[in-house]
Order: C-alpha cells, then sequence, then structure tokens
C-alpha cells in the first residue's frame, strides 16, 4: 500500500492526523455549546443536538464505511470522506443558521464514518505483520491523547477565535492528511468480483444503531417512561432483527457473521472495544462533575487534573504494541482489563476521601489500564481476520467503540443520578433536617445543576437549600462509587471475554 515516493512514516503521520482529528472533533465541540447558545439564541437541550448530530451518523455508518473501502478500495474511501469531512466543517463554521449548523454536523459525522476505518486498514497494510502492533499501538495512542486534549485545544480557540475556529481547523488538518496520502499511499488496485453495496444491510443497522443511541441517549431528557424513547428502542430493536437477517441473505454482506464466529480474536476485541468504550466516554462524563462539582476545581484546573488519565496513553501505547508483537494479545489485553476493574475499586473507595489526591492513584491506574485496552484491540482485531476483509473489520471495531461510548454515558450517567438520588432521599428522610417537598426537591436539584460550574460551596448556593449540602456532597459520593464498581464489573466482564477467546494467531483454530 506504499507509494514508491512516499514512506511508512508519512502513511503513519497521516493517518494518526485523521484518526486525531475525529477524536479531537468530538471533545472539544462540547466545550463551545455556551457559545453556539449565546450566538443562536437556543436553548441548552437543542444545543445538544451539534454533538448528536455528528455521533448519531458517525455510530451508524461505521460498518459501511469500512466495507466501502474493501470493495472499492482504502484509499478512495478515505479520500472521499476526507474530502466530505473537511467540507462539512468548513460549512459548519461558517453555517449561518442553527439548523444547517446541525445539517452540516451530521455530514461530518458521513465523512468521519468513511475515515476512521480505513485509516486502521491503511496502515495495518502499509507495515509488515511482526510492526503492526506496534504502529498501530502508536496511532491508537497519539490519537487517543490528542482526543483527550480536545476540551484544553476547544477552550483555548473558542476564547482566544470564536467558537467557529473549532470546526473551521478541520480544514487546513484535513487538506494536510489528504496531500500526505496522496503521496505515500499507492492507488487502490481494481477491485475483484462485485462492487454492489449491501444497501438493505447498510440501511438496517444504521437504523438500529442510531435507534438505539438516540433512545438512550434521550432517556436522560425525556425520561424512561417517554414514549418516544420506547419508540426509537423498538424501532432499534426491529431494525437489528432485519440487519441479521438480511446478512444471512446477502450475497455481498455488510458484515460477514462468519468471521466473527471463525476468528475468536476478531470477537473478543469487537467486545472489548464495546466494553472499552462505554468505560472510557461513561467516565468522560462524570470525572468533571466530580472534580468541578465536589472538589470545587475551575473547569480549567479540572482539565489539568485528568491529565493523569491521558500522560499513560503517550508512553504505555507503544510499549503495548511491543508487548503485542512479543507474545500476541491476550496477556496484555487481560491485563489492561485487569488494570481497569482495579482503578473501579481505587476510584469507588477513594471518593470518599472528598480530595484530589484521595482519588489519583484511581485515576493514574485508570489511564495506563484504558491505554493498554485501546491501543490493542485494533491489532488484536486485524491479527487473524483475511487482508480482503480488514476494513470491514476496523469498521466494526470503531462501530463498537463509537456505540459503546454512547452506551456508557447513558448506563454509567444512570447507575450514578439513580444511587446518587435515592441516596439523598434516604439520608434527608432519615436526618435530622425537615424533610424537602417534590417541589422543593425540583429546586434543589435544578441548583445542583447551576453550581456545576462553581462547586457545591456554601458562599455560592442557594441560602434555602444551605444546610443540605453535606447531605447533598456525600449522597453524590455514593453514587459516583456505585458508577466507578459498575465500570469495575464492565472490564472484568472484558478480561474474562479476552482469556476465554484470545490466542495468539498460529494458535487459531479457525
Amino acid at each position: 500500500m506504499v507509494g514508491g515516493g512516499g514512506s511508512r512514516t508519512v502513511v503513519l503521520v497521516a493517518m494518526t492526523l485523521a484518526n486525531a482529528m475525529v477524536l479531537v472533533d468530538q471533545t472539544a465541540v462540547p466545550l463551545v455549546l455556551p457559545s453556539i447558545i449565546q450566538h443562536f439564541g437556543i436553548g441548552s437541550q437543542q444545543v445538544q443536538w451539534v454533538l448528536n448530530a455528528s455521533l448519531l451518523p458517525l455510530a451508524g455508518l461505521l460498518v459501511f464505511g469500512g466495507r466501502l473501502g474493501d470493495l472499492i478500495g482504502r484509499r478512495r474511501t478515505f479520500l472521499l470522506g476526507s474530502l466530505v469531512f473537511a467540507a462539512a466543517s468548513a460549512c459548519a463554521g461558517s453555517a449561518p443558521t442553527f439548523p444547517l449548523l446541525l445539517v452540516f454536523r451530521v455530514l461530518q459525522g458521513v465523512g468521519g464514518a468513511l475515515m476512521l476505518p480505513t485509516t486502521v486498514a491503511i496502515v495495518s497494510d502499509a507495515h509488515p505483520p511482526g510492526d503492526r502492533g506496534r504502529v498501530l499501538g502508536l496511532m491508537g495512542g497519539a490519537a487517543a491523547v490528542a482526543g483527550a486534549f480536545g476540551p484544553v485545544l476547544g477552550g483555548a480557540m473558542t476564547s482566544a477565535f470564536g467558537w467557529r475556529s473549532v470546526l473551521l481547523i478541520n480544514v487546513p488538518l484535513a487538506a494536510l492528511a489528504v496531500a500526505a496520502t496522496l503521496r505515500s499511499v499507492r492507488r487502490d488496485p481494481p477491485a475483484a468480483g462485485s462492487h454492489r453495496i449491501d444497501l438493505a444491510g447498510t440501511v438496517s443497522l444504521s437504523v438500529a444503531l442510531i435507534g438505539v443511541v438516540f433512545g438512550v441517549a434521550q432517556s436522560q431528557v425525556w425520561g424512561w417512561g417517554s414514549a418516544v424513547v420506547w419508540s426509537a428502542l423498538a424501532v432499534g430493536a426491529v431494525a437489528a432483527a432485519g440487519f441479521v437477517l438480511a446478512e444471512r441473505r446477502s450475497r455481498n454482506p455488510l458484515l460477514e457473521f462468519a468471521l466473527l464466529r471463525r476468528h475468536r480474536n476478531y470477537r473478543a476485541a469487537t467486545v472489548g472495544q464495546l466494553l472499552g468504550g462505554m468505560a472510557e466516554m461513561g467516565l468522560g462524563v462524570l470525572f468533571p462533575l466530580l472534580l468541578v462539582l465536589n472538589l470545587g476545581m475551575s473547569p480549567a484546573v479540572a482539565g489539568l487534573a485528568l491529565v493523569p488519565t491521558t500522560l499513560p496513553m503517550i508512553f504505555v501505547a507503544p510499549l503495548a504494541g511491543r508487548w503485542y508483537d512479543r507474545v500476541g494479545g491476550r496477556v496484555p489485553l487481560v491485563t489492561g482489563f485487569g488494570l481497569l476493574a482495579a482503578s473501579g475499586v481505587l476510584l469507588a473507595a477513594g471518593v470518599y476521601g472528598n480530595s484530589f489526591l484521595s482519588v489519583l492513584p484511581g485515576l493514574v491506574v485508570y489511564g495506563v489500564g484504558l491505554a493498554l485496552v485501546l491501543s490493542l484491540n485494533d491489532p488484536v482485531s486485524l491479527d487473524q481476520v483475511p487482508e480482503r476483509s480488514h476494513g470491514q473489520a476496523s469498521g466494526v471495531s470503531a462501530a463498537a467503540e463509537q456505540f459503546g461510548g454512547a452506551l456508557g454515558i447513558a448506563v454509567i450517567y444512570l447507575v450514578f443520578h439513580s444511587v446518587y438520588v435515592v441516596r439523598l432521599h434516604a439520608t434527608i428522610t432519615a436526618g435530622p433536617l425537615t424533610d424537602l417537598t417534590d417541589t422543593q426537591y425540583s429546586t434543589l436539584r435544578d441548583d445542583i445543576v447551576a453550581a456545576e460550574r462553581t462547586g457545591l460551596r456554601p458562599s455560592s448556593f442557594d441560602p434555602a437549600f444551605v444546610d443540605y449540602l453535606h447531605d447533598v456532597r456525600w449522597s453524590s459520593y455514593t453514587g459516583f462509587s456505585a458508577a466507578f464498581l459498575a465500570v469495575a464489573v464492565l472490564a472484568v466482564a472484558g478480561a474474562f471475554a479476552t482469556w476465554r477467546w484470545v490466542r495468539r494467531p498460529a494458535l487459531d483454530e479457525g
């Protein structure tokens, strides 16, 4: 796949840049939402669609993007996705109205879905099998570090140049990735066999993933009693069943279930990406709440306090790749999931220390464990799959992580919030303070949400509820502890799946 005038290094840099660009867009955009609210005069519930408009097509079309790369060529698919992503970023950054901004965010998600799975496949094809673990680990680690520092970048660029700059910066970055790809990646050879796209499978899978993501995400806004939420989940379930039927009948399926049955490493890595994405994005929502709301940090200081969770990516990812090249994926992945489980226990216990130092060990162990899991799942997913299906396998892996992330945000936050509310009600009812009416509880909840930027400080809290602050704080710690333990359970499941299925490629039984 490497052209004569280029080099493997240029391929790696180009694909890493593209990978990082999509991830940074996901993590930097939340920092511009307040500015978008002010600019367009919209509400907080409406502005959340700036994120969902990109996430939904990204989750729904990743497998299609990988399969398209297998059918028409990975270089061609990557270039198409890069151009769509760059053009949509330019249009979104200059959108005159909020509805148009959402339309262009959807197109950004489409472009990202074509880019992400082909980046892994292109890098894998450009390197010999003995080096793939190292280079894929390096690419994944570098992209993850860039994504982790997205909030810092988003906040700084918004302050210096305005919210539109966070979207417009994608244009020159995409241009660099395209130029490097044209220089270093050889043209795709003529594809053998049918070029027909499995439209039935593409539509049904997209509807299934989007239905579930939409239903779970909106459950936090409309509640589980909403008919729309359950309708979306039902549509997703029906579409998932339709997808399975369509793939079994298709001569050119979007997702070959035989690959999952035949290759245990691919199956384990897909499950691992799902669980890793749940932990990564679920805790990505909770960590800022803990640091800002409970420990009283400013958002800027909280971003710096999370460096222990991201710094390990720089050092661990390359070492993890070399470890994989020596021993295969089983032991490193089990170790990574084991560390994630240990971090959940450490965080669950440390949160009651009511200080940053008490949770710091858990944050560091979490960063190391997540670095191992996310760096190694990519090479493990490909090490037994035939090269002709690398694009599909990469798309499935990326889709599993994105879908797991959306699911993790809802599920882990649901655990936190449910335990938090139940504990608060029980504490106030059993304590010496006057019990609150439903209306007062609603007002207290609104005041807690408003305090997310200032922390739970008596000096900045509603005087009518200052006496309840102690119960609020310690009830929230119980909720955080329960959520961290839920992550530990997910990690144990990941360790079991890895131990059960992953083997070195030479030991695969077919």
